[in-house]
């Protein structure tokens, strides 16, 4: 029987479930005895005595394993445990050794990722089901595998409530269920449509459910419901979890703190919360499923992980094929002097570009540059300063380091396919014609873009099971060393460097055309053994200043218009976060405008008209012709509201959240509008404002400081006539 592997969950002790759709649409479930295990080391002597005593409870077993990369085999003890035993049994066995005879390993590996390494499978893989197993049939080398057979719906609930946020004492009042572009109603009574429900998703043989708060209110809800209508409800093809409590946890990543809710999963039919799914929210399903096939985790694992851990997946699939054993608590000390410190640890290169407008410009860009490097030069933590190659190792400029030639490294290996993906979706990005082709194409390439870019920063990191800082100091070196040969290739080739920023470059010539540039990308690719890529030929481009030091530049804030009519732009307020939707419409209204221009000349045209945008833009808020919607501002929590010293707007929303029996937490965005009596300003969450309250003083300040943002850089000497803008609208 042939079918697509749809989810893998435990069903016991032994025992897991794998649910597959067969190719005629039926869904089945076909069990397999299976246990996680763990690993210990020690002294042989030690490990026969702790298999003895073990050997009681668990089923054990003497292995040949790595505990180090490159390193040879070494005798363990195997020991398979009952699924969520693991961390319990690793704390209980290092302290029989007093934390100090054994080390234990595989311990924070994912159960269901361990099932899916161990038999080289994938989620969506098409299998061969028999009484002997299970055959797999395709590869995640794929780039053009079938998902036509998923059928998707959305879950909606309407619930009467007279607060500004629903409880679970509220009644239902509605459910409604999209499927393509079909609405099906479910209402009358609580009980009715709670048991309608389960019907509905059957009958519509549904594989994956999309929601939006699914994990932390809506799914818990609906259980409660029917609990306290006495229903039986089942969401997924299976029970569902009883008794789950919705419970949130902050992180910090790369400076900002996100909120994650704990997952809300079903068995034999998949729930993603597109508010509690990064990835979902970023690559769509298509990017989510890449992930999970390249990364092999359950769909419903990669819809709510980090990057970072869909990343880790990658580098624990190729140590567990290689008989490599993960460690629970990586603990690799580098100690560095001051000097060596500061010359090593320097990042990326970067040239100031001197802020103005610049005609007939270039972009040229490194494709992945970093993974790419890491690629090439076998760069991994356990390969950068080696113990073997010390004398003929390969070396890094600048530093002085070697990288291992004996033993391909744990990194390079992880991220080899997800970088080779990615190319070749690019490619056939730019070659197929059909639209809905393309964007499937570019959201798995999304997808994988996100991992690559993880795998960088992974590197350095502390709890990294396979990285090291001195792995992370070497790739920006070597990043370093490649823009310094890319900018030499092209100053020699008459070429004017305006600005460059660690892994690309804006150069110019005046006379240069489309060829002349393609032909420079290609001398440095030569030059370099990197791929370049060509982002294209702006008309015009400007860099902006600093808005803390105006007299100094800006690293990556800009905007220009290439000579196809493509406008990028970067650093300005179009691509806050926080900036209110009508900001947003103005500038890049302007944008556009400006884009229109041929010539400097025509550009200050542009720009002189882009003020009666403006001025346009303006009026409406004088008139009060905006929506609430308009004016939303939206923020992230960085820390509870009562700990902020000053009060930010995104704390006094928050605190009036509070006020209404709304939970917040750290890493929760919160959508607020300025409002307040004459005087005062203050910070109103969306859901307490009414339509047209808003202070309008500090929308106008914002508004301008967006205009002014684009359009003084290009009127560098019409500022008399800016100033006259703002006595207009004061």
């Amino acid at each position: 029987m042939r079918g697509y592997l749809l989810d893998i969950n435990p069903s016991g002790r032994d025992e897991v479930t794998l649910w597959v759709k067969r190719l005629d649409g039926r869904m089945v479930s076909h069990r397999i005895k299976w246990m996680p295990k763990i690993y210990v080391h020690g002294s042989l002597e030690n490990l026969v005595k702790l298999g003895r005593l073990l050997s009681q409870r668990y089923l054990i077993d003497f292995v040949e394993r790595s505990v180090k990369p490159g390193s040879p085999p070494e005798t363990v003890l195997e020991i398979k445990v009952s699924f969520g035993d693991k961390r319990r049994l690793a704390n209980l066995i290092l302290g029989l050794g007093n934390h100090q005879l054994f080390k234990v390993y595989n311990v924070d590996l994912p159960s269901m990722q361990e099932f899916l390494y161990q038999y080289d499978l994938h989620p969506t893989a098409l299998i061969d089901l028999s009484n002997d197993g299970f055959k797999v049939l395709d590869s995640i080398e794929d780039l053009d595998y079938d998902l036509s057979w998923i059928r998707t719906a959305s879950l909606e609930a309407e619930v009467r409530t007279s607060s500004i946020a629903p409880k679970f004492s509220d009644k239902l009042q509605e459910i409604v269920i999209g499927i393509g572009d079909e609405r099906i109603v479910l209402d009358g009574s609580e009980e009715h449509i709670l048991e309608s429900l389960t019907k509905t998703l059957d009958g519509l043989n549904v594989d994956v459910i999309i929601t939006d708060g699914g994990d932390s209110f809506l799914l818990p809800y609906l259980h409660y419901r029917a609990h306290v209508n006495h229903v039986s409800l089942r969401l997924g093809r299976a029970d569902d979890p009883r008794n789950f409590k919705p419970s949130s946890s902050t992180y910090l990543s790369y400076g900002r703190v996100y909120c994650r809710f704990r997952g809300f999963k079903l068995r034999g039919r998949i729930h993603i919360d597109s508010s509690n799914s990064m990835l979902y929210h970023e690559t769509g399903l298509d990017g989510l499923i890449e992930v999970s096939r390249v990364a092999r985790i359950p769909v419903q694992d990669a819809a709510r992980y980090t990057i970072g851990s869909c990343m880790s997946s990658l580098q624990y699939y190729q140590a567990y094929r290689l008989r490599i054993l993960i460690p629970w608590k990586p603990s690799k000390t580098i100690y560095m002097d001051c000097w060596s410190l500061n010359r090593a640890d320097r990042g990326g290169l970067i040239l100031d570009a001197k802020t103005g407008v610049y005609w007939n410009v270039a972009e040229l860009d490194f494709k992945s540059l970093y993974p790419t490097l890491m690629l090439k030069h076998n760069i991994s933590g356990e390969t950068v300063n080696c113990e073997c190659c010390e004398n003929d190792g390969g070396r890094i400029p600048e530093l002085g380091y070697h990288v291992c030639r004996r033993w391909r490294g744990i990194v390079p290996r992880a991220i080899e396919l997800p970088l080779r993906k990615r190319m070749r979706y690019k490619d056939l990005i730019k070659q197929v014609r059909d639209d809905r082709l393309r964007t499937l194409y570019k959201s798995r390439s999304d997808a994988l873009k996100w991992i690559l870019v993880t795998a960088f920063g992974y590197l350095g990191y502390r709890n990294a099971k396979f990285g090291s800082r001195e792995a992370h100091l070497a790739v920006c070196a070597l990043a370093r060393d490649a823009l310094l040969k890319a900018i030499k290739v092209a100053e020699e080739s008459g070429f004017k460097i305006i600005h460059g920023i660690v892994d690309s470059l804006w150069v110019q010539r005046e006379d240069a055309a489309d060829q002349d540039y393609l032909r420079l990308a290609k001398e440095i690719e030569e030059k370099t053994g990197l791929p370049i890529g060509y982002e294209g030929r702006y008309r015009w481009i400007a860099f902006l200043p600093s808005r803390a030091h105006p007299g100094r530049p800006a690293n990556n804030r800009y905007f220009g218009a290439f000579v196809d009519g493509r406008v990028k732009y970067r650093g300005i307020e179009a691509r806050r976060r926080d900036t209110p939707p009508i900001v947003r419409r103005m500038q890049l209204e302007i944008l556009d405008k400006l884009a229109e221009a041929k010539d400097p000349e025509q550009l200050k045209e542009k720009a002189l008209e882009a003020i009666e945008i403006y001025r346009g833009y303006a009026r409406r808020l004088i008139l009060g012709d905006v929506s609430i919607e308009d004016l939303a501002i939206t923020q992230v929590l960085s820390m509870d509201p009562n700990d902020y010293v000053v009060e930010v707007r995104q704390a006094v929303a928050a605190k009036y959240l509070e006020r209404a029996r709304v939970r917040v937490v750290p890493g929760q965005a919160i959508t607020y509008v300025i409002a307040g009596a004459s005087g005062l300003s203050k910070a109103i969450p969306i859901q307490l404002v009414k339509e047209g309250s808003y202070r309008l003083e500090p929308y106008l300040r914002i508004l301008e400081r967006a205009a002014y943002t684009i359009i003084t850089p290009i009127l560098q000497g019409f500022k008399p006539i800016f100033s006259t803008v703002r006595i207009f609208h004061i």
